[in-house]
């Protein structure tokens, strides 16, 4: 089976959500078929990381991407029906150069990566077309909006959430078969456009890359990992040290937190030295920062989809605190694999607790555990969806229109 994988980013290395779902997706299709990736990129930096992507694909190309707040997108999107983030993903030579290896090579299945890369399929195409979405861009902006205490991004956020929205609803249509990780924004999707052929695809994680983890000597501390530019983890890391961090520390004054991931704002940086915060940006690996914290942390109060590290803490077994917006998508319940608090009070004590019971952090990570093996393991998860990709992919060459079971 030829593929055609479209990827809003380099896929390598997977530090992010949206690297670890592409590069363990691509790299282990690429094991049983044939696969292609054309992908933007952000740096001139990343350019060095596609060797790997070769490594294990036929045919890569990568196009650049415009800036976070580029002026070009920002003011042809003020004169157009379609939202900002459609206008900053898009690259016309990118998609010249896609319709040009359409006419030059056969490809049984085109494979187009959440909201970013949906514009480079025309709805045309003889390939089977499966749209992939890690999440609904317009509904975590009308959150986001909803969230404020603003009235002007209120509006601005609410303006623009219900324009992507309707464009991602638009592109949708395009599509032979849409992927939704998460189930509800599968249930989401279908309340738009109940004639959409959506189901979930489950997320995975790579059980040889975390291993389960005995815990560390010393007193429990913290961790948090995030893109700090995506602002969902922004302004739930900044919450939770404002609110819920100097609760625990009255209680625990030696417990540390550890905030990991790039892009940290100056009011996060800020925290760093201070009442036993260490925000560190960048790291090459979170390994070293599981092995030495106990209780991982999902603060988020916005956003949606699925947060795959919170499937690598579960993996390592590391007691997990996460709000419901943080854990939403996933087959977990409060005291069963982790614990869910959503008030900053609330949120401080679930950790107090786990801090101040080892055989209740011991029960919780080995539940988590447990789930991931049998539940969100990328070696159970990929090949299923490669025999969803064949079956359907047979079924649309005999025009026939029966669904495959889901995943």
């Amino acid at each position: 089976m030829n593929v055609l994988f479209i990827l809003p980013q380099i896929p390598y290395p997977p530090h992010s959500g949206g690297r670890i779902v592409t590069w363990n997706t691509v790299k282990r299709f690429s094991e049983t078929c044939r696969v292609s990736v054309v992908c933007l990129y952000h740096h001139p930096s990343e350019l060095e990381s596609l060797h790997e992507v070769r490594r294990v694909c036929e045919e890569v190309a990568a196009f650049p991407a415009h800036g976070k707040w580029s002026l070009p997108p920002l003011v042809k999107s003020l004169a157009s029906f379609r939202p900002y983030k459609a206008h900053r993903f898009w690259n016309p030579q990118m998609a010249e150069y896609i319709q040009r290896l359409l006419q030059r090579r056969s490809f049984d299945v085109i494979h187009a990566q959440n909201f970013y890369t949906a514009s480079y399929v025309e709805g045309r195409e003889s390939a089977f077309k499966i749209h992939y979405k890690e999440n609904i861009e317009g509904n975590i902006l009308l959150r986001f909006g909803q969230a404020s205490g603003n009235p002007l991004i209120k509006l601005a956020a609410w303006l623009e959430g219900l324009r992507t929205r309707r464009h991602e609803v638009d592109l949708c249509r395009r599509f032979d078969q849409i992927l939704a990780i998460s189930p509800l924004d599968r249930d989401a999707l279908l309340a738009l456009d109940e004639a959409l052929p959506v189901q979930h695809q489950r997320p995975g994680v790579d059980l040889a890359a975390y291993p389960f983890l005995d815990e560390p000597a010393g007193p429990p501390s913290i961790l948090f990992t995030g893109t700090m530019s995506y602002y969902p983890n922004a302004i739930g890391v900044q919450q939770f040290l404002r609110d819920s961090w100097p609760l625990v520390r009255k209680q625990i004054p030696e417990m540390e937190c550890w905030i990991v991931g790039a892009h940290p704002s100056k009011t996060i940086r800020d925290y760093d030295g201070r009442q036993g915060v260490h925000v560190t940006g960048r790291a090459p690996s979170i390994d070293e920062y599981l092995r030495k914290t106990s209780i991982y942390i999902v603060p988020l109060t916005i956003g949606g989809g699925i947060r795959l590290k919170i499937l690598e803490a579960m993996a390592s077994g590391r007691a997990i605190v996460s709000t419901s917006i943080g854990c939403e998508g996933l087959d977990v319940q409060h005291d069963g694999s982790l614990l869910i608090a959503n008030e900053p009070q609330a949120f401080a004590q679930a950790i107090v607790a786990l801090a101040q019971d080892s055989a209740k952090r011991s029960r919780i990570r080995k539940k988590a555990r447990c789930l991931v093996e049998e539940v969100y393991d990328w070696d159970r998860i990929i090949p299923r969806q490669v025999e969803q990709y064949r079956l359907r992919f047979g079924q649309a060459r005999e025009g026939e229109s029966a669904s495959a079971p889901p995943c």
